[in-house]
């Protein structure tokens, strides 16, 4: 057994010795049965949260409502589900209500796919009502019992399974594709958030060009923001390197680079990505063709985006400038404003002048005549030029 499951060992013993079920289930038992590294646990049990909240002595009512209860135990925080049934899904997002339960199975039968419908017990022993083991044998993702009720209950599974897809390199089983072809308007009721946390998995995982083409071929596009009428662009973009993306801001800069939107910001706000993020893409994008650099622009532009530009070039053509340019810019004189001997106030002091435009000009001024070598990156001598240049 894993590290990760003995920690939380206590925790099942706890719940057992006090007469109820307890499992490990979920992803975690997919990953250690796909012999995957494991990231967190999940544990179910058909102790009702009130009970579970008898048991430990520290708990947090994370999610009371839908059965969660936190429990700190050795240290360590662990979520704690009761087994449970969900009503009708109005919204095809969420359970209009949720019924607690002491059946395992039932519990089971509520989740989106047979691979992540297994539960794992003290011993090691696996509980698969649904075939889920035999499915990841086949390398298919099935949906669990009928795929269209799934795809009903939350649409968000349909995007999951393409992810899976990416992240897996399985298959997906015929009635679930089919299943997801003539649900996939339901997308529509699903925020967008949500969809954007699936598209990011997806283009991390090593078969990000099956994801891709999986989008496509399910006609999901239209149902993702700015992806409409861009089938040929998503095509072109399984012919990059697109090996090993892990950051985010340089996967978003990597869709805008092949989308080709007429305005980037509207794209990305109408994924309501962080400002932050916005603004890195954008800058990189204004810069994005650049492959001649002087030192002066390396500086403005600053590393990382620098690096985010050159990215692109190499998703683009498989070809990198990086450890150049890199290297190049931690040899520059300053690499920041702040590493200049000099500050505003003081080029306000020198010059008796109150700010305005004309002080960030002077400065911008001030940067690239140190970049360039044309005065040292001290503060006697950057007075006299500031001296010079306003006389």
């Amino acid at each position: 057994m894993k590290e990760i499951f003995r920690k939380a060992v206590p925790v099942l013993e706890k719940l057992e010795q006090a007469g109820f079920e307890a499992y490990f289930v979920g992803g975690s038992v997919r990953d250690v049965i796909l012999g995957r590294d494991v990231a967190d646990i999940d544990i179910a049990t058909s102790a009702f949260p009130e009970e579970v909240k008898q048991i430990f002595t520290r708990t947090f009512d994370t999610g009371i409502e839908h059965g969660t209860v936190s429990v700190l135990e050795a240290g360590e925080i662990y979520e704690i589900t009761t087994f449970r049934t969900e009503g009708t899904y109005a919204d095809f997002r969420r359970p209009d209500e949720v019924t607690f339960i002491r059946s395992l199975e039932k519990d089971l039968e509520r989740r989106d796919f047979t691979m992540n419908a297994i539960a794992m017990g003290l011993d090691g022993h696996f509980i698969d009502p649904f075939g889920g083991q035999e499915d990841m044998r086949k390398r298919q993702i099935r949906a669990v019992g009928k795929p269209w009720e799934r795809f009903n209950e939350d649409a968000l599974r349909m995007m999951r399974g393409v992810r899976f897809v990416s992240q897996l390199q399985f298959q997906l089983e015929v009635d679930t594709y089919a299943a997801m072809q003539q649900n996939r308007a339901l997308l529509e009721n699903i925020a967008v958030e949500r969809i954007a946390v699936e598209l990011v998995k997806l283009m991390k995982g090593q078969a990000v060009k099956e994801g891709l083409k999986l989008l496509a071929e399910l006609d999901m596009l239209p149902f993702l923001p700015g992806f409409q009428e861009k089938a040929s662009a998503v095509e072109a973009l399984q012919k990059w390197h697109l090996e090993d993306l892990q950051e985010e801001t340089v996967i978003w800069f990597v869709l805008v680079l092949a989308l080709e939107p007429e305005n980037i910001t509207s794209l990305l706000r109408a994924w309501k990505l962080p400002n932050k993020l916005i603004r890195d893409v954008t800058k990189a994008m204004d810069n994005v063709e650049k492959i001649e650099w002087s030192d002066y622009e390396l500086f403005s532009t600053g590393l990382e985006t620098v690096r985010l530009i050159d990215y692109g070039q190499y998703v683009r053509t498989g070809k990198s400038q990086w450890e150049a340019l890199r290297a190049r810019f931690l040899a520059l004189p300053i690499q920041s404003r702040n590493d200049v001997q000099a500050s505003g106030n003081d080029v306000m002091a020198w010059t008796s002048k109150t700010g305005g435009p004309w002080l960030k000009e002077l400065l911008a001024r001030l940067d690239q005549a140190i970049i360039e070598g044309d005065i040292a990156n001290n503060q006697e001598e950057i007075k006299g030029w500031v001296k010079h240049v306003i006389n």
